[in-house]
Protein backbone atom coordinates (compact mmCIF):
# COMPACT_ATOMS: atom_id res chain seq x y z
CA UNK A 1 0.00 0.00 0.00
CA UNK A 2 1.34 3.38 -0.71
CA UNK A 3 1.88 5.74 1.83
CA UNK A 4 2.24 9.48 1.43
CA UNK A 5 5.89 11.29 2.23
CA UNK A 6 4.57 12.22 5.95
CA UNK A 7 4.51 8.74 7.07
CA UNK A 8 7.02 6.88 5.52
CA UNK A 9 9.16 9.50 7.50
CA UNK A 10 7.59 8.43 10.48
CA UNK A 11 8.92 5.03 10.61
CA UNK A 12 12.40 5.51 9.20
CA UNK A 13 13.73 8.99 11.43
CA UNK A 14 17.41 10.14 10.96
CA UNK A 15 17.91 8.83 14.09
CA UNK A 16 17.64 5.53 13.97
CA UNK A 17 20.97 5.19 15.19
CA UNK A 18 20.75 6.09 18.28
CA UNK A 19 17.77 4.25 19.05
CA UNK A 20 19.96 1.28 19.06
CA UNK A 21 21.21 -0.24 22.65
CA UNK A 22 24.35 1.47 23.50
CA UNK A 23 26.53 0.83 26.62
CA UNK A 24 29.19 2.70 27.89
CA UNK A 25 30.65 1.94 31.00
CA UNK A 26 33.48 3.71 33.36
CA UNK A 27 36.67 2.44 34.15
CA UNK A 28 37.43 4.93 36.82
CA UNK A 29 37.66 3.58 40.53
CA UNK A 30 34.61 3.72 42.85
CA UNK A 31 32.43 5.32 40.03
CA UNK A 32 29.42 3.64 38.89
CA UNK A 33 28.86 2.24 35.52
CA UNK A 34 26.77 4.22 33.22
CA UNK A 35 24.49 2.85 31.30
CA UNK A 36 22.57 4.43 28.54
CA UNK A 37 19.24 2.42 27.18
CA UNK A 38 17.95 4.04 24.00
CA UNK A 39 14.42 2.85 23.26
CA UNK A 40 13.97 0.89 19.95
CA UNK A 41 11.11 3.01 17.66
CA UNK A 42 8.57 0.25 18.39
CA UNK A 43 8.93 1.38 22.05
CA UNK A 44 5.66 3.14 23.49
CA UNK A 45 7.56 5.77 24.28
CA UNK A 46 7.96 6.62 20.15
CA UNK A 47 4.25 5.28 20.20
CA UNK A 48 0.81 7.56 19.77
CA UNK A 49 -1.06 4.12 19.91
CA UNK A 50 -4.59 4.08 21.41
CA UNK A 51 -4.34 8.05 21.93
CA UNK A 52 -7.14 10.72 19.93
CA UNK A 53 -6.50 13.63 18.03
CA UNK A 54 -7.66 16.89 16.80
CA UNK A 55 -5.98 18.27 14.07
CA UNK A 56 -7.78 22.19 13.17
CA UNK A 57 -7.19 23.02 9.29
CA UNK A 58 -5.61 19.64 8.39
CA UNK A 59 -6.78 19.19 4.55
CA UNK A 60 -3.94 21.25 3.42
CA UNK A 61 0.05 21.83 3.93
CA UNK A 62 1.19 21.79 7.57
CA UNK A 63 -2.25 20.78 8.83
CA UNK A 64 -2.37 17.54 6.37
CA UNK A 65 1.16 16.35 7.03
CA UNK A 66 0.34 16.61 10.96
CA UNK A 67 -2.39 14.43 10.30
CA UNK A 68 -1.07 11.79 9.10
CA UNK A 69 2.51 12.46 10.94
CA UNK A 70 0.03 11.27 13.78
CA UNK A 71 -1.92 8.62 12.20
CA UNK A 72 1.46 7.28 11.68
CA UNK A 73 2.78 7.01 14.99
CA UNK A 74 -0.81 5.33 15.84
CA UNK A 75 -3.22 7.76 17.07
CA UNK A 76 -7.18 8.54 16.27
CA UNK A 77 -7.24 11.65 14.38
CA UNK A 78 -10.12 13.83 13.91
CA UNK A 79 -9.33 17.13 11.74
CA UNK A 80 -11.69 19.91 10.06
CA UNK A 81 -11.71 22.52 7.45
CA UNK A 82 -14.32 25.08 6.66
CA UNK A 83 -14.56 24.17 2.70
CA UNK A 84 -16.84 20.49 2.82
CA UNK A 85 -15.57 19.16 -0.47
CA UNK A 86 -11.52 19.60 -0.09
CA UNK A 87 -12.10 17.45 3.42
CA UNK A 88 -14.53 14.85 1.54
CA UNK A 89 -11.68 14.28 -0.78
CA UNK A 90 -8.94 14.08 2.11
CA UNK A 91 -11.16 11.55 4.02
CA UNK A 92 -11.68 9.66 1.31
CA UNK A 93 -7.67 9.49 0.68
CA UNK A 94 -7.34 8.60 3.94
CA UNK A 95 -9.48 5.76 4.34
CA UNK A 96 -8.26 4.56 0.91
CA UNK A 97 -5.00 4.38 2.61
CA UNK A 98 -6.49 2.76 6.02
CA UNK A 99 -5.86 5.75 7.97
CA UNK A 100 -7.95 6.03 11.01
CA UNK A 101 -9.29 9.45 10.57
CA UNK A 102 -12.39 11.44 10.84
CA UNK A 103 -13.87 14.88 9.99
CA UNK A 104 -16.02 17.90 10.53
CA UNK A 105 -16.86 20.85 8.38
CA UNK A 106 -15.94 23.71 10.41
CA UNK A 107 -14.67 27.73 10.16
CA UNK A 108 -12.68 28.11 13.44
CA UNK A 109 -13.35 31.86 13.17
CA UNK A 110 -17.08 31.22 14.18
CA UNK A 111 -17.39 30.57 18.03
CA UNK A 112 -21.21 27.97 17.58
CA UNK A 113 -18.97 26.36 15.07
CA UNK A 114 -16.45 25.77 17.30
CA UNK A 115 -18.78 24.93 19.90
CA UNK A 116 -20.11 21.89 17.54
CA UNK A 117 -16.85 20.74 16.47
CA UNK A 118 -15.67 20.06 20.26
CA UNK A 119 -19.39 18.20 20.60
CA UNK A 120 -18.46 16.02 17.62
CA UNK A 121 -14.78 15.31 19.01
CA UNK A 122 -15.87 14.61 22.61
CA UNK A 123 -18.60 12.14 21.01
CA UNK A 124 -16.23 10.67 18.79
CA UNK A 125 -13.83 10.21 21.37
CA UNK A 126 -16.07 9.33 24.21
CA UNK A 127 -15.30 12.60 26.18
CA UNK A 128 -11.44 12.26 26.10
CA UNK A 129 -8.67 13.96 23.91
CA UNK A 130 -5.00 12.97 24.48
CA UNK A 131 -3.79 15.89 21.83
CA UNK A 132 -4.73 19.10 20.61
CA UNK A 133 -3.34 20.95 17.45
CA UNK A 134 -4.21 24.34 16.81
CA UNK A 135 -2.95 24.78 13.33
CA UNK A 136 -5.44 26.88 11.94
CA UNK A 137 -4.14 30.35 11.21
CA UNK A 138 -4.12 33.40 8.27
CA UNK A 139 -2.52 36.38 7.18
CA UNK A 140 -3.33 39.34 5.39
CA UNK A 141 -0.33 41.24 3.33
CA UNK A 142 -0.30 44.40 3.98
CA UNK A 143 1.28 47.63 5.66
CA UNK A 144 0.07 48.26 9.26
CA UNK A 145 -1.59 51.73 8.39
CA UNK A 146 -3.73 50.51 5.72
CA UNK A 147 -5.31 47.15 7.41
CA UNK A 148 -8.89 47.87 8.24
CA UNK A 149 -10.72 47.36 11.60
CA UNK A 150 -12.08 44.69 9.92
CA UNK A 151 -9.29 42.50 8.66
CA UNK A 152 -7.56 43.57 12.01
CA UNK A 153 -10.26 41.84 14.15
CA UNK A 154 -10.49 39.12 11.18
CA UNK A 155 -6.44 38.45 11.83
CA UNK A 156 -6.82 38.58 15.95
CA UNK A 157 -10.50 36.41 15.73
CA UNK A 158 -8.93 33.68 13.29
CA UNK A 159 -5.24 33.58 14.45
CA UNK A 160 -5.93 33.91 18.47
CA UNK A 161 -9.61 34.05 19.87
CA UNK A 162 -10.62 30.81 17.92
CA UNK A 163 -7.24 29.49 19.23
CA UNK A 164 -8.29 30.60 23.14
CA UNK A 165 -11.69 29.38 22.72
CA UNK A 166 -10.93 25.66 21.18
CA UNK A 167 -8.26 25.68 24.32
CA UNK A 168 -11.70 26.72 26.68
CA UNK A 169 -13.77 24.05 25.12
CA UNK A 170 -11.01 21.18 24.86
CA UNK A 171 -10.03 21.65 28.50
CA UNK A 172 -12.55 19.06 29.77
CA UNK A 173 -11.48 16.50 27.28
CA UNK A 174 -7.46 17.12 27.73
CA UNK A 175 -7.95 16.18 31.62
CA UNK A 176 -10.30 13.62 31.33
CA UNK A 177 -7.93 11.83 29.22
CA UNK A 178 -5.29 11.71 31.84
CA UNK A 179 -2.09 12.41 29.59
CA UNK A 180 -2.37 15.09 27.26
CA UNK A 181 -0.51 17.66 24.90
CA UNK A 182 -1.44 20.65 23.29
CA UNK A 183 0.74 22.30 20.59
CA UNK A 184 0.27 25.28 18.62
CA UNK A 185 1.40 26.10 15.06
CA UNK A 186 2.84 29.59 15.83
CA UNK A 187 5.25 31.47 13.38
CA UNK A 188 8.94 32.93 13.13
CA UNK A 189 6.82 36.16 12.96
CA UNK A 190 6.34 35.86 16.69
CA UNK A 191 9.87 36.40 16.97
CA UNK A 192 11.31 38.83 14.52
CA UNK A 193 9.61 41.65 12.49
CA UNK A 194 8.39 40.57 8.83
CA UNK A 195 7.66 42.73 6.35
CA UNK A 196 3.99 43.00 6.47
CA UNK A 197 3.07 40.66 8.96
CA UNK A 198 2.53 43.14 12.00
CA UNK A 199 -1.13 42.34 13.03
CA UNK A 200 -0.26 38.77 11.95
CA UNK A 201 3.11 39.09 14.26
CA UNK A 202 1.33 39.91 17.02
CA UNK A 203 -1.52 37.25 17.55
CA UNK A 204 1.44 34.41 16.71
CA UNK A 205 3.64 36.32 19.70
CA UNK A 206 0.91 36.49 21.91
CA UNK A 207 0.59 32.06 21.09
CA UNK A 208 3.88 32.14 21.92
CA UNK A 209 2.96 33.35 25.72
CA UNK A 210 -0.41 31.41 25.68
CA UNK A 211 2.18 28.04 25.18
CA UNK A 212 4.07 29.13 28.16
CA UNK A 213 0.89 30.40 30.01
CA UNK A 214 -0.79 26.94 29.60
CA UNK A 215 2.37 25.00 30.38
CA UNK A 216 2.27 26.26 34.01
CA UNK A 217 -1.51 26.42 34.07
CA UNK A 218 -2.15 23.14 33.30
CA UNK A 219 0.70 21.29 34.55
CA UNK A 220 -1.39 20.07 37.38
CA UNK A 221 -3.34 18.39 34.86
CA UNK A 222 -0.85 16.56 33.14
CA UNK A 223 -1.50 18.76 30.16
CA UNK A 224 1.72 19.58 28.34
CA UNK A 225 1.72 22.71 25.86
CA UNK A 226 4.08 23.49 23.37
CA UNK A 227 4.16 25.41 19.76
CA UNK A 228 6.18 25.36 16.57
CA UNK A 229 7.35 28.18 14.98
CA UNK A 230 7.81 27.71 11.14
CA UNK A 231 9.58 30.03 8.64
CA UNK A 232 8.59 30.06 5.35
CA UNK A 233 7.04 26.13 4.34
CA UNK A 234 6.09 24.72 0.68
CA UNK A 235 2.20 25.59 1.16
CA UNK A 236 -0.22 26.90 -0.89
CA UNK A 237 -0.60 29.41 1.67
CA UNK A 238 2.60 30.77 0.37
CA UNK A 239 2.45 30.17 -3.17
CA UNK A 240 1.90 33.60 -4.33
CA UNK A 241 4.79 35.45 -2.68
CA UNK A 242 7.06 32.29 -3.61
CA UNK A 243 6.43 32.85 -7.12
CA UNK A 244 8.81 35.75 -7.29
CA UNK A 245 12.10 34.42 -8.12
CA UNK A 246 13.84 37.28 -6.98
CA UNK A 247 12.06 37.41 -3.44
CA UNK A 248 12.56 33.69 -2.95
CA UNK A 249 16.15 34.41 -3.68
CA UNK A 250 15.87 37.04 -0.85
CA UNK A 251 14.40 34.23 1.50
CA UNK A 252 16.77 31.65 0.51
CA UNK A 253 19.58 34.28 1.70
CA UNK A 254 18.10 35.12 5.35
CA UNK A 255 18.23 31.15 5.75
CA UNK A 256 21.42 29.59 6.33
CA UNK A 257 20.33 25.98 5.48
CA UNK A 258 19.41 28.28 2.29
CA UNK A 259 15.99 26.40 1.00
CA UNK A 260 12.84 26.27 1.93
CA UNK A 261 10.63 24.03 4.54
CA UNK A 262 8.86 21.41 4.00
CA UNK A 263 5.37 20.10 5.64
CA UNK A 264 6.50 16.85 6.83
CA UNK A 265 9.60 19.25 8.46
CA UNK A 266 7.37 20.79 10.63
CA UNK A 267 4.68 17.83 11.24
CA UNK A 268 7.79 15.62 12.09
CA UNK A 269 8.59 17.96 15.52
CA UNK A 270 4.76 18.00 16.69
CA UNK A 271 4.69 14.43 16.16
CA UNK A 272 7.77 14.70 18.94
CA UNK A 273 6.12 16.86 20.98
CA UNK A 274 2.88 14.87 21.14
CA UNK A 275 5.27 11.66 22.16
CA UNK A 276 5.34 10.10 25.65
CA UNK A 277 9.43 10.41 24.49
CA UNK A 278 9.27 14.29 24.90
CA UNK A 279 7.21 13.94 28.56
CA UNK A 280 9.54 16.46 30.31
CA UNK A 281 9.05 19.20 28.09
CA UNK A 282 6.52 21.89 28.28
CA UNK A 283 6.48 25.27 27.45
CA UNK A 284 8.72 25.61 24.72
CA UNK A 285 8.21 26.86 21.07
CA UNK A 286 10.68 25.63 18.88
CA UNK A 287 11.16 27.48 15.38
CA UNK A 288 11.20 25.38 12.20
CA UNK A 289 13.04 27.65 10.02
CA UNK A 290 16.47 26.63 8.97
CA UNK A 291 18.12 29.07 11.29
CA UNK A 292 16.29 31.99 9.72
CA UNK A 293 15.60 33.76 13.65
CA UNK A 294 19.28 32.95 14.39
CA UNK A 295 21.03 34.33 11.84
CA UNK A 296 22.92 37.18 12.29
CA UNK A 297 25.28 38.74 9.76
CA UNK A 298 27.11 36.66 7.11
CA UNK A 299 28.01 38.79 4.37
CA UNK A 300 28.83 36.41 0.74
CA UNK A 301 31.31 39.04 -0.41
CA UNK A 302 34.37 39.08 2.45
Amino acid sequence: MHQPQGVVALHTPSLSLSLSKLRRTTSHSHSNSITMLHAPPTHPKWSLQGMTALVTGGTRGIGHAIVEELVGFGARVHTCARNEAELTKSLIQWNDSGFDVTGSVCDVSVPHQREKLMDSVCSQFQGKLNILINNVGTNIRKPMTELTTAEISRLMDTNLGSTFHICQLAYPLLKASGIASVVFVSSVSGFVSLKSMSVQGATKGAINQLTRNLACEWAKDNIRSNAVAPWYIKTSMVEKVLSNKEYVEEVYSRTPLGRLGDPAEVSSVVAFLCLPASSYITGQIICVDGGMTVNGFYPTHT
